[in-house]
């Protein structure tokens, strides 16, 4: 009963406040909101490092955490519910440019990247973009700048 009188409360609020069609499951005190008008075309993402992006060297691995909103994350490999199909999607990262080949496609949000050994000394960007689960590409992308110098020879 507790929970049906918290999930009535709690879509009775987003009714409330504009927003239509809501579901909502209460588990262990945590809400998932469940907004059947929601889209991935609403995602945003942004992604940060924890390695020294001033020093970066060909063939580093970096470690990346990506915080995403408004997308429900799935490999690509899986199939998602059906009521999440409209914003299930993955990450796709890419060096310098998005018409590039992605360094790595996943949905985890703690990453590791290889920047890979052939890239030139000098400034470059690792780019963020969060894909539909069909793998078509959307507006919501992050970068993080990085320098790349070069390796030292073991002479």
């Amino acid at each position: 009963m507790r929970t049906f009188i918290i999930n009535s409360a709690f879509c009775s609020l987003l009714a409330l406040s504009g927003v239509s069609g809501c579901t909502a499951d209460i588990h262990d005190n945590t809400a998932d909101v469940h907004d059947n008008n929601a889209n991935i075309e609403d995602a945003s993402v942004e992604i940060e490092s924890s390695s020294d992006m001033d020093n970066v060297t060909p063939g580093q691995v970096v470690h990346l955490t990506i915080k995403a909103e408004d997308v429900f994350l799935i490999e690509p490999s899986e199939t998602p519910p059906s009521d999440r199909v409209k914003v299930a999607g993955h990450f796709e990262i890419f060096l310098d440019s998005t018409s590039s080949t992605a360094l790595l496609v996943t949905a985890k949000e703690s990453i590791d990247v290889t920047i890979p050994a052939t890239t030139s000394p000098g400034d470059h960007k690792l780019l963020c973009r969060v894909d539909k689960h069909d793998g078509t590409a959307t507006q919501a992308t992050s970068e993080l700048e990085l320098t790349v110098v070069a390796s030292v020879s073991g002479g």
